[in-house]
């Protein structure tokens, strides 16, 4: 009869220790924040397709070209998605940035602050914003821009 209160003693022991490792150790904490959510997954999309290629915009005044302008953009997108959806109307997503372009680089406020790459990409978000729907292009970066003088 002993070594069975001894055994039980053992065992209630051994029990309460392993459910008081459960409860501080194993147990989830109900006030604990969420996991965050997983990163989203980038893709990009270049404007012009070609590496070696560049979207040209004039500035015209008084009759000639005073700058032409070297543009290559890159669209990163959060979703494989929303990268096919904006490659399938491309043509018209370049038409409207040549658009935006034209008519912005040639304002006197755009020359004056030395064509800012913040405002051009602002503006151009816009007009991803505009043709595909708020949301669909995560960003828009211009990943090189060169200028040349014009004939005068």
């Amino acid at each position: 009869m002993k070594k069975i209160l001894i055994i039980l003693v053992f065992l209630l022991l051994l029990g309460g220790a392993g459910g008081a490792a459960w409860w501080f150790y194993f147990r989830k904490d109900p006030n604990a924040p969420p996991p965050p959510p997983p990163p989203p997954q980038l893709s990009q999309l270049a404007i012009p397709v070609d590496a070696n290629d560049s979207m040209t915009v004039s500035v015209i005044k008084n009759g000639q070209i005073d700058r032409a302008f070297f543009f290559r953009f890159a669209l990163t997108f959060d979703d494989p998605k929303k990268a096919e959806k904006a490659k399938q109307i491309m043509p018209e997503l370049i038409n409207d940035f040549q658009v935006e372009l034209h008519s912005l680089l040639a304002r006197k406020l755009v020359e004056d602050s030395n064509y800012n790459l913040d405002l051009l990409q602002q503006q151009l978000q816009k007009v991803c914003d505009k043709r595909l729907g708020p949301g669909i292009v995560y960003k828009v970066s211009i990943t090189n821009m060169e200028q040349a003088e014009g004939s005068k």
